[in-house]
Order: structure tokens, then C-alpha cells, then sequence
């Protein structure tokens, strides 16, 4: 066995299969605490490298997060990336245990950044804000209902549904709250996010428990993981529009609504909105550049330790 083993795993509802790069190691085990504990058995006596699997919809964490405590390098790629590796290879078919080889092959070539263990209060602040965002696009879904209910008892089960959530919704803001002032880390840089005018606490609580690397990386890899940075699409004369691309999408579609108040009511962000706009840039387009300049903002207040000043405060 080489001394450099690298692993992909595929990861199902039910089950996960595991490749090893190079060949030697292969397994097919349940998705479950039983199969989980056999995997980290497994690679006890082996010299693991580097594990990759998929994002697959939350199938992955439980497994993500056994390996990342067991002390185990691990990167969740992006399908799309994996896909174009494969479909790169030559590889059309599309198995478990082919994908797991494929894994495999991605993370000894490519060898992508691992991802850090998150502190526990981190990992139990990303599910609170994960299912505050969930309930939240169901409350969206049943108030666009509302309007178009005509029999009385769907209109009685609609705003049932609407109370219950409403309820629920403010119970987990206080459990997000009182999670983030448990902890003297979380509550600084949540003081100096929400410091910067347009940024609420919604916002604040997601960058908080989706991209903890904030403040740790520079502008570049702040922007690219949270897929707003633009990638340039040119070939020989001919240059066609820069495109942002992956990324944690939650970041971004929060960065979204951020970027908008802050167009109106931050001077900076507004100023900046404002050239872009006269200099004949779409919405979409300058929309997307002050999300990014709120994000490079915003890394690096986190990574000085300093609340946001305005340039009227700064006067």
C-alpha cells in the first residue's frame, strides 16, 4: 500500500461506496452509525491522505462530520466540478462505485483544500440558521398561497400553518440569538458584521454560520468561496462576459437581499451602485459587484477586529 492513499467517497440516502486512489481499498457500507464506525475502523490503519465526497443534498454530513472528529483531511466538492473531471477522463458511465474511483481520482490529481472542522458552537449555529432559512421559504410559499385560496377551511389551514410557523420562526431566532451570545468569539464578530449599515441580524447569523472562514482568508478566497468572484470567458479575439460560478449558495442568495438595502442606505455601497449604474452596468451585474465588495468589506473588518465607520462618522 502506498504511503499516499487518497479516498472518494459516494454517498447515497442508504448507503456510501469507497475508492482509494491508488486502488486497494474498496467498500460498500450502510449509511448509517453502524456503517460509519466500520469506515473509520477501516482507516485506522491506513495512511489517508485526503477524502472526498460530494455535496448530495445533507445525505453527507453525518459522515463529514465522523470523519472531520476522527482527525481525517476532507473536502465536499462541488457535483458539477466532479462531473466535468469525469466527462475530462472520458468517463460517461456513472455508478456508485465508479463515482467513489472517480472521487478518488479527483482528490490525488486536483487535491483540493480541505475543509477545517467547524467549533461545535459553529456546527450547532449552521443547523439552527439551515432550518430558520427552511421554515422561512415555507412561510413564503404558504403566504403566496393565501392569496388565491377561495374555500374557508384551506383559508383556515393556511393561516394555521402561517401562525405555527410564524411561532416557530421566532423560537429559533432566540435559540440563533442566545447561540451566538454563549460564545465571546461569535458574539465580537457578530458585533462588527452587523456594524456595517445594511447587514441585520439574518445576514450576520448566516455569514457567521456558513462562512466561518470570514476574516481568515483574503479577498480573492473570500469572494471565490462564496461564489462571487468573476471567472473570465475568452478565446483568442473574442471575449465574452465574466461569470460568477459555485460557491455556497445560502452565502450568496443572503448577500442578495444585504446588497440591496445597503445600495440604498449604506453611502458607500449606495455610491458605488450609483457609478456602476451611470457607467451603463445591468442590475444584476452591479448587484453582484456590491455583494462582493460587501463581502471583501466585511473580511476585512472581521480580520482587524474593527466596527464599520461610515465616511460621515470618519469626517
Amino acid at each position: 500500500m502506498s504511503h499516499t492513499l487518497y479516498l472518494g467517497i459516494d454517498v447515497a440516502k442508504e448507503s456510501f461506496d469507497v475508492a482509494s486512489n491508488p486502488p486497494g481499498l474498496s467498500l460498500s457500507l450502510a449509511n448509517d452509525t453502524t456503517g460509519r464506525r466500520r469506515l473509520l475502523d477501516a482507516l485506522k490503519e491506513q495512511p489517508v491522505t485526503l477524502i472526498v465526497l460530494e455535496a448530495t443534498g445533507g445525505y453527507e454530513r453525518h459522515l463529514v462530520a465522523d470523519l472531520l472528529n476522527a482527525g481525517h483531511k476532507v473536502v465536499v466538492a462541488n457535483p458539477r466540478q466532479v462531473r466535468d473531471f469525469a466527462r475530462g477522463l472520458g468517463q460517461l458511465a456513472k455508478t456508485d462505485r465508479l463515482d467513489a474511483q472517480i472521487l478518488a481520482r479527483f482528490a490525488a490529481m486536483v487535491q483540493p483544500e480541505p475543509r477545517r472542522r467547524a467549533p461545535e458552537q459553529v456546527a450547532i449555529l449552521a443547523e439552527l440558521v439551515t432550518r430558520r432559512r427552511q421554515l422561512g421559504d415555507l412561510m413564503t410559499q404558504e403566504s403566496n398561497r393565501l392569496p388565491h385560496a377561495r374555500h374557508p377551511q384551506v383559508l383556515r389551514s393556511l393561516k394555521k400553518n402561517l401562525r405555527v410557523l410564524e411561532r416557530q420562526i421566532e423560537e429559533l431566532d432566540k435559540l440563533i440569538r442566545q447561540n451566538i451570545d454563549s460564545d465571546d468569539g461569535l458574539r465580537r464578530k457578530d458585533e462588527i458584521v452587523q456594524s456595517f449599515k445594511g447587514v441585520g441580524p439574518g445576514t450576520s447569523a448566516m455569514l457567521l454560520a456558513q462562512l466561518p472562514e470570514l476574516g481568515q482568508l483574503n479577498r480573492q478566497q473570500i469572494a471565490a468561496l462564496a461564489g462571487l468572484a468573476p471567472w473570465d470567458f475568452q478565446s483568442g479575439k473574442w471575449a465574452g462576459q465574466s461569470k460568477i460560478w459555485g460557491g455556497r449558495m445560502p452565502v450568496r442568495n443572503m448577500l442578495y437581499m444585504a446588497a440591496l438595502s445597503a445600495s440604498r442606505f449604506n453611502p458607500v455601497i449606495r455610491e458605488f451602485y450609483q457609478r456602476l449604474e451611470s457607467n451603463g452596468k445591468e442590475f444584476k451585474v452591479a448587484i453582484t459587484a456590491c455583494m462582493r465588495k460587501m463581502l471583501v468589506i466585511l473580511n476585512t473588518m472581521v480580520r482587524n477586529d474593527c466596527l464599520w465607520l461610515s465616511p460621515q462618522k470618519n469626517a
